[in-house]
Parts: C-alpha cells; structure tokens; sequence
C-alpha cells in the first residue's frame, strides 16, 4: 500500500517511528519543507543551534546523557560539512545520530546549483550515508537508514533527501527493511576467559567505551569487579562506567595515567579488557602495558590483535559477556590482592604528588587540579556534566570523580574542541530537571562560544566554567613542541568571556580564588537560566601528562 503525503511527513514519521523526540538544526531555504512540518506538528521539539558545527555536539550531548536518539537538519554543502567534524565525533563514539541533509535535487547535480556537493564526501564521517534519489524510494532509504544508525555498534546515518522530495506530495510505498546482523557463538571463548580469571592472582578490569553502550553493562560489570576485587581502569569513554569514589579505582589510561597505575597494568597477570579497541590516544600510542594475558572482549573483529595480541577474545557484547564469565567463576576468582588497597594507594600516591607540585593552592592565578576539585564539590552527584576538549581535559580525566557514564559526557579519542558548550545544552535538553556544568577550556569555548546564545535563548540550568590559560595549552606543552620552538606559547590576549556572555543574555563572573570559585558554583548551580565562570589559570603549570610521569613508590604483590 501506498500513502501520499509530503515528503517531509515521511522523514518526520520515520522519525517519530525511531523514538526521537528533538531534532536540532538551522533552517535554510531547503530545509524549509521539514522545517514546516515540525512546526505544525508538536510530537516533536525543534532545538535552533547558532551554528552547524554545534549541531550534532548537542544530538551527541544529548545522547550521551540519557536524552535518546536525536534528529539533526542541515542544508547540503557548508551545512553538511560544518557538521562533519560532529557527526565523525559520534562515529567514533558509537553514538546514533539521524543526520537529515535537505539535498540538491538530482536533476540539478553537476549544474552548480547552491551548496551541492558529491554525496560520497561523507561516507567516511559516519556510520552509513544514505542518500535519495527518488520519492519512490523515500521510505525504505529512510527504514534502512535508521535501522543502520540503531543496529549496534551503533553510529550517525546521514540521509540525503533532496529538497524538492521534502517538499512535494509524494505517493510511495511503504517498506521493511531488515539489515544484515552477525551474532558470534562466544560461548567457549568466555568460559575460557573464566578460567584465566579463576586461577588469576592479580587481575585488572579495563573498561571500553563498549562496556557504556551495552544496556546492563554498568551493573554486570560491578558485579563482576566484586567477585574478582579487581583493580579497574577506564578508557575516555569507559569513564563514569565504573563508580570513581569506589576505592578500587585507578585512574583513566592515556599518557596521563598516573605512574601507579601503570606500574599496576605492568604487575597484572590477566587484564579483562571490556569493549575497547585499544586506540593510540588511549594507550599513550600503545605504549601502555596489558600485564601478562590478556581477555579482550568486543563485537569489532578488525580490533582483535590489532593492538595487543589477547590471550583469549571474546565476540560479544559486554554485558552478555560478563554475565557469561561470572556464570563460569561460580564463585571464584577472588585474586592474590586486595583491589581496594591497591587502588586507594595508586590514587593517593598520586594525589600526594600533585599536592606536593602546589597544584591545589590556592591565590591567583590558579591550577587546574585545584579548580577541578572545587568544582566537583559543588556540582550535585547527579548533574550531567559536559567537558570539552583540551589540555584541561587531560586533567579532567583523572582528577574529576564520575560516578555515572550518563554524568560524564566527553568525547573519546577523535578529541575535537568546540564540543562542550553544545554537550551541555543537549545534556540540558535531555535532563529538564537538573542542572548541567559545562568544563571548557578558553580555546575550546571560542569554537562554540556562539552557543551562549541557544543557552539564553532557551533559559538552560547551564553552568560554564572556563579555565582561562590563554594558550592552546595542549599544544605548547607537548612533548614534541622542543623539536621545533624553543619554550614557544601558543599564549594570546584572552577575552574578558565574563562581559561576553552578559552580552549574549548570560550571567558573567570571574573567580580568581578557590573559595570564589566554590561560591560562584554554588550561587548558578540551579538557577535559572546559564552562567559563565572565568577562571585565570597558570599558563606555566605542568601539564596533566607531565604531573601523571613520578617515580612510583608504591608496595604491589
């Protein structure tokens, strides 16, 4: 059977069919047809970003907090590939995104009309890049799309749909589509990670950004890390996955992994790694080692061996998996050490050596460890909170306790700035009833800062904190800039982001003390509408990798 109807009624019921709720774009002339159909139908909000880069951070950020799917509308083009660097963000992060593109109509192409562009420029950004080249065919490209983005590993589909085809009245029948799906026998393979971590004296949990998108994973792996008392690290994407405040805690792995840590990943003699593909950011460029044997449990076949030979690799998803290798302890598998000794004492050493670096002082300007700290005693437990990308971030990665992975919204190792202003107003969107902290740094905010003014627009609980450095700090203190400038800054003139977010019909503050800082939070955590808060940090301070690198001292079985 056939329904004639506008196109954009397709596209908005498909929608509606796949569970969104919001969609989030910017209008333009093509865009207009579905633009018109959200306005004059109410299931769904419309969200009106000031920029397209920003688009997909807030579909992303929305996601990641517990918001569900969103829809996301861009026209073709400038639209399409401002957002790019969004929708490749959610790629690698395994978040589904409906990225509805208002295309050039077919019989237009290769004449130069506005915006047109090759379709094929995005199929490395996302998971699939369906694209429309008929109204007849508009309901099963739609089906088939959105089942792609839903279908784990899940990822951002975009749908090409011309313009034209939005607008017209279109006769088309209706379809079913069933993408393909390989479900792997992993049986044996986790009875055999069981029998490693029976016999095993000194296991470490590491945890992947598969062990956040597996429904029930963050009670089975709990579970399982009681039953072996194991010590656990996480990836950026498995942080928050496993409770931070738990002693059995050691840190996020990168080359910002405290030393402790590292010495404790090199003394294991089994790591279950859940649901990661071991990528370089992560492992400080696979330097980072996986003690004796390794189980490596992941639906992604290509990143078996890839970086690290496992020992045993389990096919399946983490929760399933875990369940199967708890079955099969039946009891044992409590190791040689106490989890919660090591990690108190992997988490204190390193606190002592920040504390002995004068990273907490306080007087201005200050240190990041310190205003992390400041923050997360003011921030409710149960706020979601948005981090950007930069050297801040590093920081943020260990010193910053999460306790929910729907808390902890960060990007994982494409590390793209910009992202963390949108994060939070997606996160704002998704959580109507908490307020939202916002971690950014000062070069990460003036790639979005534009935003201030969606957050005003719509009277979002937002709270900014922007640790003000005044340099691409991530940059100027790598390693490898002595390979090419002599102690060189990458330092500017900042703002005063205060005054700034005033003038976009936000609050502005500065806190150039610790106990400023902690009043500032506490007055704009929960009130209406956002906040900013400026906070000058030391340009020279050491940097999260530098501080992570000491001499561990600490007593290991």
């Amino acid at each position: 059977m056939s329904d004639e109807k506008r196109g954009g009624d397709y596209v908005y019921e498909a929608l509606l069919d796949a569970g969104v709720d919001l969609l989030v774009g910017i209008p333009g002339t093509q865009t207009l047809p579905l633009d018109r159909t959200v306005v004059e139908r109410d299931e769904m909000e419309y969200l009106m970003a000031r920029h397209e880069t920003a688009v997909p951070h807030i579909a992303w950020g929305y996601y990641e907090s517990g918001g569900g799917v969103a829809a996301t509308l861009t026209v073709p083009g400038p639209g399409d590939t401002n957002a790019m660097h969004g929708l490749k963000n959610a790629s690698e992060d395994c978040v589904p995104i409906l990225h509805v593109s208002a295309d050039v109509n077919p019989e237009d192409r290769g004449k130069g009309p506005i915006h047109e562009i090759e379709a094929d420029t995005f199929d490395n950004a996302v998971k699939a890049n369906v694209a429309v080249e008929s109204a007849l065919e508009l309901p099963a490209k739609l089906a088939g799309g959105i089942e792609t983005a839903l279908e784990p590993p899940t990822g951002p589909v975009r749908l090409g749909v011309p313009s034209r085809i939005l607008d017209e009245t279109v006769d088309a029948p209706a379809a079913t589509v069933s993408p393909e799906r390989t479900t792997w026998d992993a049986g044996d393979d986790a009875a055999a990670a069981a029998d490693l971590l029976a016999d095993a004296d000194r296991p470490v949990v590491y945890l992947g950004g598969g062990a956040r998108r597996s429904p029930g994973a963050t009670e089975a792996v709990r579970g399982l890390v009681e039953d072996l008392d194991a010590p656990v690290v996480a990836s950026y994407k498995g942080k928050g996955v496993f409770p931070e405040d738990d002693d059995r805690f050691l840190g996020v792995t990168g080359s910002h992994l405290p030393a402790g840590a590292e010495r404790v990943l090199d003394r294991a003699d089994v790591v279950l790694a859940l649901g990661t593909d071991f990528d370089g950011v992560t492992t400080a460029h696979w330097s980072l080692p996986m003690g004796e044997q390794l189980i490596h449990v992941t639906l992604d076949t290509s990143a078996v061996g890839a970086s690290y030979e496992p020992e045993v690799a389990v096919l399946s998803d983490v929760a399933d998996a875990v369940d199967s290798i708890r079955e099969g302890l039946d009891g044992a598998g409590a190791g040689g050490w106490d989890g919660g000794a090591v990690g108190s004492a992997v988490r204190s050493e390193y606190r002592e050596t920040l504390d002995a670096a004068g990273l907490f002082e306080d007087g201005a300007p200050l240190n990041t460890p310190g205003v992390i700290d400041a923050v997360r005693e003011s921030t409710p437990r149960e706020a979601p909170v948005a981090v950007d990308v930069g050297g801040f971030r590093l920081w943020a990665m260990q010193a910053f306790t999460a306790y929910d992975p729907e808390r902890y919204v960060a990007a994982g190792s494409w590390a793209g700035m910009g992202v963390g202003l949108p994060a939070a107003i997606g996160a704002a969107f998704a959580n109507p009833d908490e307020p939202v902290v916002c971690l950014t740094g000062d070069g990460g905010l003036m790639m979005c800062i534009h935003e201030l003014h969606t957050a005003a627009e719509y009277d979002l609980d937002v709270t900014v904190v922007v640790s003000n450095n005044a340099d691409y700090g991530v940059i100027s203190k790598s390693p490898k800039i002595e390979q090419y400038t002599e102690g060189h800054q990458f330092t500017w003139g900042s703002p005063d982001f205060a005054t700034v977010a005033e003038g976009f019909g936000c609050r502005g503050t500065r806190a150039e003390s610790l106990g400023e800082l902690r009043e500032a939070v506490d007055d704009a955590v929960g009130r209406d509408g956002p906040d900013l808060i400026d906070v000058p940090i030391e340009t020279d301070e050491q940097s999260a990798a530098e501080a992570a690198d000491y001499e561990s001292t600490i007593d290991l079985p």
